[in-house]
């Protein structure tokens, strides 16, 4: 369950009802746990519906907040295969985004040289969430991509075809991605 604050009052609310509003400023999404990795997996696991559903890429931020705790950017809708955000600002501790609906045109359980050096780039570490149901984390300071999750562990899509994929090591460094899109 996602948390929104609405009118000074803490509710719970699925990304599903936010991903599917009109395209206005909508406030940021609140987390119920300290813990970053948990947020951007419950984050990532509620979006996923909508991403699969429309075959697209959603991602934002997720940021620090004035009083300490944990907040995410609400989802900004991207394309097949890409999502573009604004530069972060000081308060953003890493991305996340969802990498949409099953494609045997991609390769999409993994994240791609894109998504590790935007992440890099930005000097932050980044979530995401594949068809497959794997979550990522992109650990800006071990310079690895490693698996949180494997299949199945968010909502994944039910068209996904796991043997397409091939092998999916637990971790990846740049040049290892770099060599698998070769």
């Amino acid at each position: 369950m996602t948390y929104l604050k609405i009118g000074g009052v803490l509710a719970a609310v699925g990304l599903i009802v936010l991903a599917s509003c009109a395209e206005e400023e909508r406030p940021p999404i609140l987390a119920a746990t300290d813990n970053v990795d948990a947020f951007a997996t419950s984050v990532l696991n509620d979006l996923q519906p909508v991403s699969i559903a429309e075959g697209r890429e959603y991602c934002g931020y997720i940021f620090e907040t004035d009083t300490g705790g944990l907040a995410a950017t609400a989802p900004a809708p991207g394309g097949e295969d890409f999502c573009d955000l604004a530069e972060p600002d000081d308060s953003v501790i890493a991305s996340y985004h969802t990498h949409g609906g099953y494609s045997e045109d991609y390769d999409n359980e993994v994240p791609s040289t894109d998504d590790v050096e935007g992440d890099f780039d930005a000097g932050i570490d980044g979530y995401i969430g594949t068809p497959g149901g794997r979550v990522w984390l992109v650990d800006y300071d071990a310079r690895i991509a490693r698996q949180l999750c494997s299949v199945m562990c968010i909502t994944s899509d039910p068209n996904d075809d796991p043997k397409d994929a091939g092998f999916v090591p637990q971790t990846f460094t740049l040049d290892e991605l770099r060599a698998r899109f070769e």
